[in-house]
Order: C-alpha cells, then structure tokens, then sequence
C-alpha cells in the first residue's frame, strides 16, 4: 500500500525558476584547510565574495589565509540564522558569485541546507562541492568498520538544570542492532564552547546512573578522536574508565561507542591505532 507519495520536480535552465544570475557555492573545507580540494580552490579563485563559518567547527583562519589568494570574511551564526543569510543574498541579488566555506562537508548542517533552499527559492544556482567530515570518519580512524554504523546522536551541556538523555537512548538503541554509535560533542566557535570526551562521558554517566540500564559502564570499548585533520589529531581507544582519566585537551572531540560484538578485525585495527595516534599520559 502507498503509504506517501512524493513528486519531484527537475527544471532545466530556462523555465524560469533558474533566472538570475548570482550564484552560491558551498564549499567543504573538510577536517582541516589541508583537505580543501581542487575544485573547492578554484570555486574560491572565481569568487567575487568568500565568506567563512567558524562557529560549526574549528578553523585554522591563520593557515587558511596562507593558502588561499584572495581575502574572506567571517560570518557569524547570528548572520546565517537570525538574519536568513540576508548578507549572502543580498550580494546573490546583486549578481555575485559567492562562496560560503564551511567546515568538514557543506550539507551536515542544517543552517547551510537552510541557505541553499532559500537560495534556490529565490530563483539563483547553487552548487555544492563536497568536503571530509568526521562523519563517519572519525569512527574508520577509531579502528571501526563503517557499514556497522549506527544513529548519530550529539551530546550537549544540561540547559536550565535539564539533562538531555536523547543520545543515551541512541546508544542503547544502536547497542540492540550491535551497532557503532558516533557522538558529536557540543562545540560553538564564536562562545568558545568545546566539550570535551571526559565531559560527555560525566554527563552520559550521571544519565546511567537515574535509568540504571547498563548503557554506560565502566568496561565499556569506547574512543575519543580529537582534533582531526590537524597535525596534533589524537585517537585512543580502551575501556570507557581509561579513557575518561586521560587528559585529552585539543579540540573538537568526538567520542564513539564500539558495538558489543565486534569484529576480530575490528579489534586488532583499534590497537593498532591507539598504538601509533594516542599521544598523551
């Protein structure tokens, strides 16, 4: 039984939809500015406006200047979500070429998905060119095999006294599926706010302790990849206890749980990484 029915409509140039000529690209710069791609330059090189979110994940604006031969500017939260992107749209009107670079891969975000649709809505091109997010990469640097990946869930300070239990229920959800689960950690560049593993395995932990359901133990398989793309980028893998005593300072962090039946490959490719890419105490 047809249960919903979707119809969707391709416009080629020239039926009106697509008529003016201010162009948008959204440009991954991937783990780092190391990862910007070819395609990702040459989009920049043609630009007539660069601007750059800092607040979805770390950049390097220092290094990013380095490689890049042109100038660019930052562009706040409150201006692509508060303001509708209107500083984007407004140079898209004038018939700009303008490009939003964004940290890891463009389309993650929904404030950049956001962006595209009203953009799209208002009759200009968009292309997207495709950066490496730490979706699912920082679960195959933890030694994990990426077709056992579960629900992504993200972990985030308590508001107000609450404690939000939404990723504890991922995890026991993903755990019934033997499957990975990769946690995204609170980050917000412009508040300076970047959570760190040991602080969402507290906060997960103080959520085992009221629901009591075994999802969070000490015996745990888990790993914490932190600043990846970075020459500093650390992984180290081991029970959830080990990890949260190490001092893991370099931002952002991820935290991922292994399933609970993992594979012998799995297992011997998590020591091997932890081996060569856990440098701390």
């Amino acid at each position: 039984m047809l249960v919903n029915s979707i119809t969707i409509l391709a416009f080629k140039s020239g039926d009106g939809v697509l008529d003016k000529k201010g162009e948008l690209y959204l440009v991954g710069m991937g783990l780092s500015y190391k990862y910007l791609t070819l395609e990702a330059l040459e989009a920049i090189a043609k630009a007539d406006r660069v601007f750059v979110d800092t607040y979805t994940g770390q950049v390097d604006l220092e290094g990013l200047e380095k490689v890049l031969a042109k100038s660019f500017v930052k562009v706040s939260r409150r201006e692509l979500e508060e303001g509708s992107g209107r500083v984007i749209l407004d140079l898209l009107e004038e018939g700009k070429r303008v490009v939003l670079l964004v940290p890891g891969d463009p389309l993650v975000a929904t404030t950049h998905v956001t962006l595209l649709l009203e953009a799209h809505a208002r009759g200009f091109r968009f292309h997207v060119i495709p950066g490496v997010s730490i979706v699912p990469t920082a679960l195959s640097m933890s030694g994990l095999m990426v077709y056992k990946m579960g629900k992504i869930a993200t972990v985030v300070y308590p508001k107000d006294g609450i404690v939000y239990e939404y990723a504890y229920d991922v995890i026991k959800a993903n755990d019934s599926l033997n499957l990975h689960t990769l946690l995204l950690l609170e980050y917000d560049g412009e508040k300076g706010i970047a959570m760190r593993a040991s602080e969402a395995i507290e906060i997960l932990k103080s959520i085992e302790e009221i629901k009591r359901e075994g999802v969070v133990r000490d015996d745990r398989l888990v790993s914490v990849v932190a600043s990846l793309g970075y020459p500093d980028f650390i992984v180290c893998v081991g029970e959830l206890k080990r990890i949260l005593m190490l001092k893991v300072e370099v931002v952002p962090q991820t935290l991922v749980f292994a399933s609970p039946r993992l594979h012998p490959i799995e297992v011997e490719m998590m020591k091997v990484v932890s081996s060569r890419w856990c440098r701390v105490e």
